[in-house]
């Protein structure tokens, strides 16, 4: 290649040089004597070895490139083959051969993560394997009408005390951080671990309200994920709920909490199999052991004292069967169960201290996710349960403290409760979709009846059924911005008295990351 560009750059410098010669003699001519010819020949000599050489090295360049190009393809191809070739069916496998294909394809994993890298700017960390960053940014402005608990993400209409009539308010306590990292195989497993943050764990004693927002972990998790098969442990929410309504409006809480919706997040341990059904339709089976939590047992604001649960010296057990598409959206309908041990402290009266027996949880619940029309889902959860405060429903009680009616002796009674909610999606393009979602979680009242509440018992403890309507916009213009306004009404009725209603309007602006 270098003696035909030279060729041809010499051939059209031989074409243009007696032109060139006869100008420069005319104006030499004019001014005074030429220049000895060599002079000018040595000039573009010297030209043309530059170029040649710069040439040369540039051919080299794109030589090299294509040929890593090549190996790197090439050695992909193998591994795949080699992947394909070593796959047999399970039942037929040796030890060496589920070894190699485990190795082969971590190989394959790894390569392609080294291509994607390219593209984007590895975290540092102290191990070799990836870690990624993500988050959203989010600003809620809201306008309240009428008295709540927590004017920054409101649950429970409460009676107006003083006057309060509504509150305007804007808050960034709901933003979230999470990192995410990916390990190597072992024993056949991808492994993962991730953890997520947000500002939402109260606020301190400060002047500064809305900026005080403390750090608080959300969720965590350790992953080992086989093709059919996961093992998880890690502060998650409870297997029997696996979905939650649209709205960045309640993000520090999931929308429908205390309103019909299962929420809460604790250590979990959670194992899962999929068995593969026709036309990706499968059936999955979860099993896991909770810490049972409760509502409102801390006795201390500086220690963690035991829930009633932890005090029975025994886990929750969870299970959960569904059937539909393995990813988040399609068709999807399950059933769930949960049971877990309370153990409460005796009760002390005039007579002496009074022990009360132990207290079953329990619940049974189904969720669904049924799309139709192509721009339409239709979704939801429903349970029926006791003691069941923990979980953000039970109108956030697990028991009824007072004294029984006939005897006149003081009684732990658990709360039976039955609620749920269901949502409306439409999504009218790939940026735009509406959601319209209701809500209820309803104590018995019969259970409220068979106790006498103390004259001092609590607007928690008096509070029987709480009902929440949602209906949003979220609009993303661009993959990671979003605007979604909300407008929320609740309904609060206590056991006697009158209704509390709140209207809540809300404006969220979001980047993600």
């Amino acid at each position: 290649m270098r003696d035909l560009t030279c060729r041809l750059v010499v051939f059209l410098m031989t074409c243009s040089l007696p032109h060139t010669l006869q100008g420069q003699g005319n104006m030499q001519n004019a001014a005074g004597p030429s220049p000895p010819p060599g002079g000018v020949t040595q000039q573009l000599e010297e030209k043309l070895d530059t170029i040649s050489d710069a040439l040369t090295a540039t051919r080299r360049q794109l030589e090299q490139s294509q040929q890593q190009i090549q190996q790197l393809q090439e050695e992909i191809a193998q591994l795949r083959n080699q992947l394909t070739s070593a796959s047999v069916p399970v039942e037929k496998k040796t030890d060496s051969q589920e070894g190699n294909a485990n190795d082969l394809r971590e190989r394959v994993e790894a390569l392609e993560a080294q291509v994607k890298l390219h593209d984007q700017t590895k975290v540092e960390s102290s191990s070799k394997y990836p870690v990624r960053v993500s988050g959203l940014v989010l600003l809620n402005g809201f306008i309240n009408r009428g008295a709540v608990d927590n004017i920054d993400l409101p649950s429970i209409a409460v009676a107006s005390t003083n006057g309060t009539t509504g509150s305007l308010g804007a808050g960034m306590r709901q933003t979230i951080l999470g990192v995410q990292g990916f390990g190597p195989r072992i024993a056949g497993a991808r492994t993962s671990a991730e953890v997520n943050f947000d500002f939402f764990g109260g606020i301190p004693y400060s002047n500064y309200g809305t900026v005080a927002g403390l750090v608080r972990m959300r969720t965590a998790n350790v992953r080992f994920e086989w093709q059919r098969d996961l093992l998880e442990g890690g502060m998650e929410a409870p297997l029997i709920s696996p979905l939650s309504p649209a709205s960045y409006a309640m993000v520090a809480e999931p929308a429908m909490a205390w309103a019909g919706n299962i929420w809460t997040w604790a250590p979990q341990l959670r194992y899962a199999h999929q068995f593969e059904g026709a036309r990706e339709q499968n059936v999955k089976v979860e099993v896991g052991l909770w810490d049972s939590p409760a509502a409102g047992y801390n006795t201390t604001d500086v220690l963690r004292t035991p829930s009633p649960g932890e005090r029975a010296n025994q886990p929750g057990y969870e299970a959960r069967v569904s059937y539909g598409a393995p990813e988040s959206q399609g068709f999807q309908v399950g059933l769930g169960g949960y049971y877990s041990r309370q153990s409460y402290p005796p009760l002390t009266t005039s007579r002496g201290p009074s022990y009360s027996e132990s207290n079953d949880s329990w619940a049974f619940t189904t969720d669904w996710r049924v799309p139709f029309a192509r721009k339409f889902e239709l979704s939801g959860e429903g349970y029926r349960g006791r003691s069941l405060g923990g979980f953000g429903v039970g109108v956030y009680k697990d028991v009824l403290y007072g004294t029984d009616p006939i005897s006149g002796a003081p009684v732990i009674r658990g709360l039976n409760a039955i609620g749920g909610w269901t949502e409306l999606k439409a999504k009218f393009t790939s940026v735009l979709e509406a959601n319209a979602s209701i809500g209820l979680d309803n104590g018995f009242a019969g259970d409220f009846h068979s106790v006498l509440l103390p004259p001092t018992a609590s607007g928690t403890q008096t509070r029987a059924r709480n009902r929440m309507m949602i209906a949003n916009v979220i609009y993303r213009p661009k993959t990671y911005l979003i605007f979604s306004p909300e407008y929320r009404r609740i309904w609060t009725w206590p056991i006697t008295g009158t209704r509390n209603t709140a209207d809540i309007f809300t404006l969220s602006v979001g980047y993600q990351f």
